[in-house]
């Protein structure tokens, strides 16, 4: 006879039935490498950067790992696999400072032997607060924890269950964002001189150079946070690489009075960098040929993808290396293609005032 007690005794064990059914199905697609690296055959999709860096460095394996902000997403690096016969793993914040970087790579060197660091080191990153963000409020805890106890909002999730774990395969079918296209943002995208000008309107006049001296000692926090790393592993190669931001950029610090902190960052990262036998520098600021052709780009620094192979090939082959004996003069050529840039070049995209 059916009464109320055997009522909600199968009800309970209905929801509990729902429960666990939700739980494996989480636990097996594990969209954001939670809990393991993909099974049975299936490629790690990684299209989400925030959400699913702590779990893809904890459980995915590899031995080296490409680190900066969005401008290295687009980056194959199964280039890097091939050409330094590695296992290479993105590492990426947005904006990336280097303390949230620096907070990455320290916990991939806890879960891996690393060989390589190939670093897309941005002049922001340089001069941003130096204080790791990852421990925000706005920022889900879980994320950063091995325990599943704290896991109920990624387990219990309408979205997980019928957005993420569906859009996952469906990317894994097209074979999207897997491999060393992990975190490609650049389909879709137009990158021309149109689109990168829709983000800059010159102004008319030109600012007096702004005092950056707070900045200074941001600058020099984060320069030593990146040392402390580079010193704290002689066994790992680090390759920086600094990536070529669009005239626009440039000719944008020029007019706001910024330019001098721009060089003042590197004029203290080259030589501290370089004073390091475990490190490699390579500049790609002064590559007229692409800095100057603004349909390489779609604001004022995100370029398309043919910039980031034509990086890591001229990285591999050497060129535009920078040494203790030419990084002053680097710099100098630096400063006259900036100076050329603000008096001549911008005017081939901006009329003259």
């Amino acid at each position: 006879m059916f009464t109320k007690k055997k009522g909600l005794i199968r009800l309970l064990c209905m929801i509990a039935a729902e429960a666990l059914l939700i739980f494996f199905i989480v636990w097996v697609f594990d969209p954001f490498c939670q809990y393991h690296a993909p099974f049975g055959g299936r490629e790690a999709v990684l299209n989400d950067r925030d959400n699913q860096m702590p779990g893809s460095i904890r459980n995915l394996s590899y031995d080296s790992v490409l680190v900066g902000s969005s401008v290295t997403e687009n980056c194959d690096s199964s280039f890097l696999d091939e050409k330094y016969d590695c296992n290479t793993l993105k590492i990426i914040r947005a904006s990336g400072s280097a303390a949230d970087l620096l907070y990455y790579l320290e916990m991939a060197e806890q879960k891996q032997k690393l060989k390589n660091v190939f670093w897309c080191l941005d002049l922001t990153a340089v001069s941003s607060e130096p204080e790791c963000t990852l421990y925000g409020e706005d920022v889900p805890r879980y994320l950063h924890t091995e325990t599943i106890l704290d896991d109920n909002t990624y387990i219990f999730n309408k979205e997980i269950l019928l957005e993420t774990i569906p859009t996952m395969l469906a990317y894994e079918k097209e074979g999207r964002n897997v491999g060393g296209n992990a975190y490609d943002w650049s389909r879709g995208k137009e990158f021309s001189a149109a689109k990168a000008m829709q983000a800059y309107t010159r102004p008319d006049s030109v600012l007096e150079p702004q005092d950056f001296s707070e900045s200074k000692e941001k600058i020099r926090q984060n320069l030593k946070l990146i040392a402390e790393q580079i010193e704290s592993h002689p066994e790992i190669t680090y390759r920086f690489l600094f990536p070529p931001y669009s005239m626009i950029w440039w000719d944008c610090a020029y007019v706001n009075g910024q330019l001098e902190e721009r060089f003042y960052i590197l004029e203290q990262a080259l030589p501290v960098l370089l004073s390091y036998d475990n490190v490699e520098v390579y500049y790609y600021q002064n590559e007229e040929d692409i800095v100057c052709n603004l349909d390489n780009y779609m604001d004022l620094v995100h370029y398309c993808p043919d910039v980031n192979q034509y990086m890591l090939e001229e990285m591999y082959a050497g060129e535009g290396r920078v040494t203790a004996e030419n990084w002053e003069s680097v710099l100098q050529r630096m400063r006259d293609f900036v100076n050329e840039i603000n008096t001549v070049l911008i005017f081939e995209y901006y009329p003259r005032q």
